[in-house]
């Protein structure tokens, strides 16, 4: 091919043939009428969210109208919207997935770099985290517009609020690709949060100053523009410097992760699987992503404990405990046995009995609860009652509420593949009505054994109630732990033969 017709052919490619590629390799796929399925699901089920937000954006000015005749809504909003991008940002790095799986395939083909990077730039802003600011703020900025007529600064600001979003996006790719970096940004948030419920030093507040200064002076909006630019700039390098098809082949000395554990090898063949799910945990991106979601569970609490009003609501104070206990368990158990869906085959061609390997799992649960518990102990700051139901619900996810997710695992047969991040409302592959119907007893169980002497013996007895079936489960572990492992046994081979196809 001679090489100007090689440009040629490289200037022709546009994202609308990327467009075309993604389409003919989602229709090609093994199962695609099951994926699509679920996707027109998933779809209903963000249009209904968005409809919710959208409501809220129109009827937000009159809401604010309504309360505050005499202040401006836009510096009403300005003082929350520093929290908004906070946790906007940490929901990305925990559930924005990057559209750059068929980059390699790309990569043999006449096409440059650039218009790659490009496409997936592009493709990035799909995301429905970057829709939220135009369902919200759009009609809210229409209807103010409406009411007071055609005002410069307002769209100024919303066009600053939209740059920043957008730059929420691309520091995104960044972040997912560089662990230091989000330790980093995550510790910035916990910081800026303790710095203000402790010694009332409010970033929040000076973002909010930022926010009226670029309402009251659109001059200021050059700022957020510039960090777009910036985080597009950055981006854009930084996944050019990665299109290399032999980018990770070079050989380098690496300390092997996980590898002394001989603290386990006292237990034999359930030592063996504990050391596997630990390595499996430090080693790869998913189960990592697992852990630090059910981490963010210990923090449940401040949303309910901060507030006075929750302690007179005994559900909440039950359903938070729940969450800052078993965040790890539920998170990560409920995956059980997909986690080693990869190679299950092969343990199960090896001389284990299915108990163990059950035992390891069910223990490695128990012991996130116990863990849960005792970092949970800061919450005396809020008082003995808060402590008292936050080891009450311990009790009950550590001898209970472990049995049911373990057995949840036995009809959740969608393998995982270990070093691909989960993609928020994308991950169809590893969806599962199964997970959706055994979260109800997960929650709804626990309250009802509450409830029940709760309502006869005062809130003591509520605590009490948890306590005992936790105990229970405890004392009939064996008992429960058989017919779990009989139900694992009946669904052996629909596992296998689920796992064995292509993995999510």
């Amino acid at each position: 091919m001679p090489f100007t017709h090689f440009k040629t052919q490289m200037k022709r490619f546009s994202l609308t043939d990327l467009m075309s590629l993604r389409k003919k390799k989602f229709f090609r796929a093994p199962q695609w009428e099951l994926k699509l399925g679920v996707r027109i699901f998933l779809g209903f089920v963000v249009l209904y969210f968005l409809a919710v937000f959208l409501s809220l954006g129109i009827g937000g000015y009159y809401l604010l109208s309504k309360h505050y005749p005499d202040t401006d809504p836009i510096l009403l909003i300005n003082p929350f919207l520093g929290f908004y991008f906070a946790v906007d940002l940490m929901l990305r790095y925990f559930f924005q997935a990057l559209p750059v799986t068929e980059v390699k395939s790309l990569l043999l083909h006449p096409i440059s770099k650039k218009a790659i990077v490009q496409g997936v730039l592009l493709r990035s802003l799909g995301s429905i985290f970057n829709a939220l600011p135009l369902v919200v703020l759009l009609p809210f900025c229409i209807v103010f517009s409406i009411e007071n007529g055609i005002n410069f600064s307002l769209w100024i600001w919303f066009l600053a609020l939209f740059c920043l979003s957008l730059s929420a996006n691309f520091f995104t790719f960044l972040i997912l690709k560089d662990n230091k970096k989000a330790a980093v940004f995550l510790v910035v948030l916990l910081l800026g949060y303790l710095l203000d419920y402790f010694f009332g030093l409010s970033i929040s507040a000076y973002f909010a100053r930022g926010l009226d200064l670029i309402y009251q002076n659109g001059f200021w909006a050059l700022v957020p523009a510039g960090v777009l630019a910036t985080s597009v700039v950055l981006a854009h390098n930084f996944l050019k410097q990665q299109l290399f098809l032999d980018k990770g082949l070079s050989k380098k000395k690496e300390r092997i992760v996980g590898s002394n554990l001989q603290f386990f090898d006292r237990w034999e063949h359930m030592g063996f699987f504990l050391k596997n799910d630990l390595r499996l945990i430090i080693r790869n991106i998913r189960p990592r992503q697992v852990v630090l979601t059910g981490v963010l569970f210990l923090f449940y609490g401040l949303f309910f404990f901060t507030q006075d009003r929750y302690f007179d609501l005994p559900a909440a104070l039950v359903f938070s405990g729940l969450f800052i206990t078993g965040g790890f368990m539920i998170t990560f158990g409920q995956y059980v046995p997909a986690w080693d869906s990869e190679y299950y085959s092969f343990l199960m061609c090896q001389n284990v009995a299915y108990r163990k390997y059950l035992k390891s799992k069910l223990y490695l649960m128990m012991f996130s609860v116990v863990v849960s518990s005792t970092l949970a102990l800061p919450y005396l700051f809020f008082g003995s009652k808060v402590m008292l139901v936050i080891w009450a619900a311990g009790i009950f996810n550590f001898g209970f509420g472990s049995m049911i997710t373990l057995y949840s695992g036995a009809f959740n047969t969608n393998p995982i593949r270990l070093n691909i991040k989960a993609k928020a409302f994308e991950n169809t592959q590893n969806f599962s009505f199964i997970q959706l119907v055994f979260m109800l007893p997960k929650l709804i169980l626990p309250l009802l054994v509450f409830y029940l002497p709760y309502q006869f013996f005062g809130f003591s007895g509520g605590l009490l109630g948890l306590v005992g079936v936790g105990l229970a489960g405890l004392l009939f572990q064996k008992q429960l732990l058989t017919l779990i492992v009989k139900t694992y046994q009946k669904k052996k081979y629909q596992t296998l033969q689920s796992f064995s196809k292509s993995v999510s």
